[in-house]
């Protein structure tokens, strides 16, 4: 008989978001049988209404969601039909009751919103998380913190969160098992629709939202150093939100300041198929994150046979084939690389890139068959000495 897992997240996210997407993947895997040994005793989260105020939203996540919770897990206590909670993501870790009667694991998708730092890339100085959060995001930090000292188990994307909460969560055990994707979904084998030529331009794909760790202001000046001839020959798409939460200008704003005329922003709310779209229609996505929790737009990206031009830091840089990625710092190699992309569309000639066969292969290796699997042997570790792969022990 299966074993039964509760799922726990706070207000409900759609599957456009990170998040969002490593929560409904889990549940999906859960419904579906495909978790060896384990399937789904039900889910716990909430719906907020559109206009919600702030003072509702956390009164919702502070006080009335927790005694939901508790009251779940006592629930299937009682009835003996749970064996494991599980909570989606590090932001909803304040959860986790007092002396817990089921065993919980947490999955941390990173932790710098929760301890921001500062990185230095070449001369600039980025931001990684909110460095002055307001006072009642303060206090929400300091009741995730506790709870994530409550877990039982720490389950980390990438080997670099595995080492930060090694650091700042010594006392809790913790695990590195990357997120998974349905590598089949984004094959270009398994595609019933025609692709779509948009222009007659070499088109670039930038995918993530306006956050300074982001460095939009960065591939802006990389494009724009290009000389006019190929720069009015290059059409570049962004998908996410282009206004900034920290005074930076708007995207658009940095285009135009790197006298970038051939920019189409598509918003953050863009579909499955759009996106494929774009993805098809592209010569390779652009992605100089100084960091991520664990990157789903290149690893879908590669899934999809699409060549990715991305920042050799973690955590996305562990999902890309060795030696594969540019150094972050280096304004000359990102601009070279570009050119060699401009270049091969041009030799080419008007018509579709060929997929990748290799990428494709490469990113089977994150397919959700194996992450089902992981995460059977996650669950069944319970209670154990937690040693399941080689970099859940103790990063250097």
């Amino acid at each position: 008989m299966a074993k039964r897992v509760l799922l726990v997240r706070g207000g409900v996210l759609g599957r456009n978001s990170g998040l969002g997407s490593a929560h409904h993947n889990l549940a999906d895997l859960l419904g579906s049988g495909s978790v060896p040994g384990w399937e789904i005793d039900s889910i716990s989260e909430y719906d907020l209404p559109p206009r919600a105020s702030p003072f509702y939203r956390l009164w919702k996540r502070w006080f009335s969601h927790p005694k939901t919770v508790k009251r779940a897990i006592s629930k299937s206590v009682s009835n003996g039909s749970c064996d494991v909670v599980h909570i989606t993501d590090q932001e909803q870790a304040h959860l986790i009751p007092k002396r817990c009667q089921l065993p919980v694991v947490v999955t941390v998708h990173d932790l710098f919103h929760l301890f921001p730092t500062k990185m230095k890339i070449g001369e600039q100085e980025i931001d990684i998380g909110e460095q002055n959060p307001p006072s009642y995001r303060r206090r929400d930090i300091r009741k995730l913190k506790k709870g994530l000292s409550r877990a039982n188990l720490l389950i980390c994307d990438s080997k670099a969160t595995l080492k930060d909460c090694q650091r700042h969560f010594p006392n809790v055990k913790s695990i590195c098992v990357p997120l998974g994707i349905d590598v089949s979904k984004y094959s270009p084998s398994n595609r019933d629709t025609e692709k779509k030529l948009l222009n007659d331009r070499c088109n670039l794909l930038i995918v993530g939202s306006h956050d300074p760790r982001k460095r939009m202001d960065f591939i802006c000046q990389v494009i724009g150093s290009l000389d006019n001839s190929i720069l009015t020959e290059i059409q570049v798409h962004h998908v996410g939100q282009s206004e900034s939460e920290y005074g930076q200008p708007a995207v658009i704003e940095l285009a135009i300041e790197n006298k970038i005329n051939n920019w189409t922003g598509h918003g953050p709310s863009v579909s499955d198929s759009k996106l494929m779209e774009l993805r098809d229609a592209s010569e390779c996505l652009l992605f100089p994150s100084a960091s991520e929790g664990f990157g789903y737009p290149p690893l879908e990206a590669i899934a999809s046979g699409l060549p990715v031009l991305c920042s050799d830091l973690p955590s996305h840089n562990e999902l890309m084939p060795e030696n594969y990625c540019l150094p972050a710092e280096e304004i000359e190699a990102w601009r070279k690389a570009i050119l060699q992309v401009h270049s091969n569309w041009k030799s080419r000639g008007r018509g579709f890139r060929d997929s990748n066969q290799e990428l494709i292969e490469h990113a089977s290796k994150f397919d959700n068959y194996v992450f089902s699997s992981r995460m059977a042997d996650t669950y069944n570790s319970l209670g154990s000495d937690i040693n399941l792969f080689s970099f859940a022990k103790k990063v250097e």
